[in-house]
């Protein structure tokens, strides 16, 4: 039988099928050689996984499969990791699978959805919502309706509360820590079905680890890549060579400033890390 896996604890999987669902073992040549991620989908036979199937995205951290959309939820509170977004987003782009924004939490002011609307209402969709008011929350469900959608964001913006909130759901809330940092809530990912919308729930997407080189790291920049073919030298790294197109827009403001030194940063650290295993 086929089916999709949709929790997993330790060496046992919750595997979803028409049947329903089964908890399942890695067993025989699956056992400790084959990865099984949350979302994957695979092929089993009584209480043994069979084989894995092919994948259509891969993400590291959190260590999921076949996520089609993610939905990174920002909020006022805690304040947005900018850096940390915009790492999610070149992942995502390499995956080949598309974001959009919740900007959670309006009740609490406009500012923080002004400012990524700023940054980057030119190649993203932008909801602006809140969970607790109910507000908004019926386009941003049509928009994920009918692929794997992972939400993505810092502990306490509001990712759970926003499927409680969109589907009249039960996840657990966790409230903010007395420094302004997110209380962990999920601990693992699950997928949860809700007619024809399918969510990840996840620790959250922490990191940029994945094999990506430097080198390509501006073609998951949509307005870097636009402007690409007008520096002044082939393959530039838009890192401060003269002649830089997006340097100079950047200046400008023609590209946000922020994002513009945030690349930057990401380049520099994909590129030590690089040195580093060399």
């Amino acid at each position: 039988m086929t089916g999709q896996v949709i929790a997993a604890h330790g060496r046992e999987y919750i595997v979803k099928s028409e049947a329903g669902e089964s908890r399942l073992f890695a067993r025989g040549r699956m056992k400790g050689k084959t990865e099984i991620l949350v979302g994957d989908f695979v092929t089993f036979e009584q209480d043994a996984i069979a084989s894995v199937l092919p994948r259509k995205t891969r993400f590291v951290r959190p260590n999921v499969a076949n996520v089609e959309l993610i939905c990174a939820v920002l909020s006022p509170e805690p304040k947005p990791d900018f850096l940390m977004l915009d790492k999610l987003l070149a992942s995502a782009g390499r995956e080949g699978a598309e974001v959009v924004f919740a900007v959670n939490k309006n009740d609490l002011g406009r500012e923080v959805y002004r400012k990524v609307c700023e940054e980057y209402g030119a190649f993203y969709e932008i909801f602006s919502v809140s969970a607790a008011e109910k507000d908004n929350l019926a386009a941003l469900k049509e928009r994920l309706k009918g692929r794997l959608t992972a939400l993505a964001g810092q502990s306490a913006v509001g990712k759970s509360s926003l499927v409680n909130a969109m589907f009249g759901a039960s996840l657990k809330v966790g409230d903010l820590s007395a420094i302004g940092r997110g209380k962990h809530t999920t601990t693992a990912s699950r997928i949860y079905f809700f007619g024809d919308w399918q969510i990840m729930d996840t620790p959250g997407f922490a990191a940029l680890e994945t094999d990506m080189d430097e080198t390509e790291l501006a073609e998951y920049y949509p307005e870097f890549s636009a402007h690409s073919g007008e520096c002044r030298f082939r393959g530039c790294s838009h890192t401060g060579e003269p002649g830089c197109a997006v340097a100079a827009l950047a200046e400008s403001g023609e590209i946000p400033e922020g994002r513009y030194e945030r690349y930057k940063q990401i380049y520099a650290e994909l590129k030590g890390r690089r040195k580093r295993y060399e």
